[in-house]
């Protein structure tokens, strides 16, 4: 096992105080940045309140701290695959199920953020992991989340790659889960109050977040079409895995385009992590959609992909967060990814 530190910052993680009666808050950043991190939907709210619009917005995005991170890699000397996976804990039961099980036997690059790590940022993290992985010159480059669990034989995974090795692929997808290697679509809201009252019945009745009854629900709902009106945003993302979703798709949805979601598992064709200059995710999302942003642009630019038979689960949002407060801050990452689809694909 070998560990090695980010250099541009100091080895303790840093974490910004909170909820403390014996320290304040050093600057304006770490007070929105507390306001955004909070598990209390009002203080979500606030934040959204400071900004006037979307520049305003997306400039403070790009000034957000990336965070802390170290390399933790379990390497066996077979570099043919490597495994990138952020992770909170590179020895937490998460992790050490990837390292014992999932991916026993691999060469297994950990990106530690370390737990309470104020500023995490998903995107920079996962950058850094490809970015170590580049450097042993695989062929394959797995980028996976930690909290996943076994269905197939890492041997199955390994066989099936070594199957397509000289075929050119540049992305390579796996048998769809709920959670990851599914369709969707992203497209322009048509009926914004048939929008509002499903999405708010879906969430009191299947996501069973507890804090909030339909009433409630279409009350927070109404208060997120505001704060996305003030942040420009007319594109929004739906799955279309099944029959019913692409049915409420094509009603609410205009001008779109579909895509294959990512989330928190795809493979790499090293060759295509070279031509896109080994950056592959953009930094300025935080902890959400910047998955999203690359798979529109794998199938804008038409990157060859193919689908190979393995498969693998996932735990939806053990990292960070579900519910209505993942919902609250996912409005950010799609302000900036409605600004993405109109600077680069020039959708209206």
């Amino acid at each position: 096992m070998a560990i090695s530190e980010n250099n541009e910052i100091r080895s303790n993680l840093l974490q910004c105080p909170r909820d403390t009666n014996d320290k304040i808050f050093f600057t304006l950043m770490d007070y929105l940045n507390n306001l955004f991190m909070s598990n209390d939907p009002e203080d979500i709210l606030r934040f959204y309140d400071y900004f006037e619009n979307r520049d305003q917005l997306i400039k403070w995005m790009k000034e957000r701290p990336k965070g802390n991170y170290r390399i933790v890699e379990f390497n066996n000397d077979e570099n043919d695959i490597i495994v990138v996976i952020p992770t909170m804990d590179a020895n937490g039961k998460f992790a050490k199920t990837c390292r014992d099980d999932i991916f026993k036997g691999l060469h297994i690059i950990f990106v530690e953020s370390g737990i309470g790590n104020y500023y995490f940022n998903y995107a920079h993290n996962c950058n850094a992991g490809i970015k170590r992985a580049m450097e042993y010159n695989p062929k394959w480059i797995v980028l996976s989340n930690d909290d996943m669990y076994k269905i197939d034989d890492v041997d199955i995974l390994k066989n099936e790659l070594l199957k397509i090795k000289n075929k050119n692929f540049d992305v390579i997808f796996i048998q769809s889960s709920k959670y990851h290697s599914f369709l969707a679509r992203i497209g322009r809201l048509r009926f914004e109050k048939f929008y509002v009252l499903i999405t708010a019945s879906y969430r009191t009745f299947y996501k069973k977040d507890g804090y909030y009854n339909l009433i409630n629900s279409l009350k927070i709902e109404k208060k997120i079409k505001n704060i996305e009106k003030k942040f420009s945003i007319k594109y929004y993302r739906l799955p279309i895995n099944n029959i019913f979703l692409k049915i409420f798709a094509q009603i609410t949805l205009n001008k779109f385009i579909d895509y294959i979601v990512i989330n928190d598992f795809l493979i790499f064709d090293t060759n295509y992590i070279k031509n896109n200059g080994s950056i592959l995710f953009d930094e300025t999302f935080i902890n959400d959609a910047e998955d999203d942003a690359l798979a529109i642009d794998i199938f804008i630019n038409k990157v060859k992909y193919t689908r190979i038979n393995y498969r693998i689960g996932d735990y939806i949002g053990s990292s960070v967060g579900t519910g209505i407060i993942r919902n609250l801050r996912s409005i950010l990452n799609l302000a900036y990814l409605n600004l993405c689809l109109k600077n680069k694909y020039k959708l209206q």
